[in-house]
């Protein structure tokens, strides 16, 4: 394993215990709405600050940060840049769901390289480096072995938007339902992402606002457990679209 990744999961693990304690506290949690509507905490600042100045501890203090609540900050020119989702599922975690994850990726010279996400609630650790293969708690993960869509589970996001989507999109999802064993939409992409590199899920579809912290960490995770990945038109590019498909290389394409 890389030196760099034990250095994020033992961050990713202590930060890990500040989601813990608050969930034993809900009363402790206050919430507020940001401008796009969706859900932030004291808890998600809580943890994001903890994680960067813990990660600038560890000797990457000249480094550039992109992070779910406090926009970008740092030195552009720095080789990395870190990608900092603090509590992906928050809606879950205010509501007393104990099913979110701390999600870190780091870019390198413009390259996904590193992905660790962590759900405390079950001590799931999942790490990659790229080239390295991913693993969870230490023992290497690799993608479902289905070769067709029959009997599939599929976790889809199921947001529907004109903006993205021609009407025929529910007929779609029905249509694709007849044909799985099921959907599964746990609130939490990054989450998603890590059960689809396991295995535990056997296809996913993401569609709507998908943000650059919501997959980094994933998306190094999934490449490296054999998964493939682009957008809906097949494009490899995934930072900035709004429709991502991922599936191991035989259902992917369907």
């Amino acid at each position: 394993m890389k030196p760099i990744l034990n250095v994020v999961t033992t961050i990713a693990r202590k930060a890990g215990k500040i989601i813990l304690q608050a969930h034993n506290d809900l009363d402790s949690i206050n919430t507020t709405r940001k401008p796009d509507g969706t859900v932030v905490s004291n808890v998600d600042l809580a943890v994001e600050n903890f994680i960067v100045e813990n990660i600038k501890k560890s000797g990457f203090d000249n480094d550039f940060f992109i992070t779910e609540e406090n926009g970008e900050f740092g030195n552009k020119d720095s080789r990395f840049t870190w990608i900092i989702d603090p509590i992906d599922g928050t809606n879950n975690f205010v509501h007393g769901l104990p099913h979110c994850c701390i999600s870190i990726g780091i870019r390198k010279e413009g390259e996904l390289v590193l992905g660790v996400i962590y759900n405390p609630f079950l001590d799931l650790m999942f790490s990659a480096y790229k080239g390295e293969g991913a693993e969870l708690n230490g023992k290497r993960i690799r993608a479902s072995k289905a070769k067709d869509l029959k009997g599939t589970l599929i976790s889809a996001s199921l947001k529907y938007s004109r903006k993205i989507f021609k009407d025929s999109y529910v007929a779609e999802m029905v249509m694709l339902q007849q044909e799985i064993a099921g959907y599964r939409y746990s609130g939490s992409l990054a989450m998603d992402m890590a059960y689809l590199a396991s295995g535990f899920v056997d296809g996913l579809w993401a569609s709507g606002d998908v943000k650059i912290w919501d997959i980094a960490a994933g998306y190094v995770i999934a490449k490296e457990a054999g998964i493939v990945i682009t957008d809906i038109k097949g494009n490899n590019n995934i930072e900035n679209a709004s429709v991502i498909i991922a599936a191991n290389k035989k259902i992917q394409p369907k």
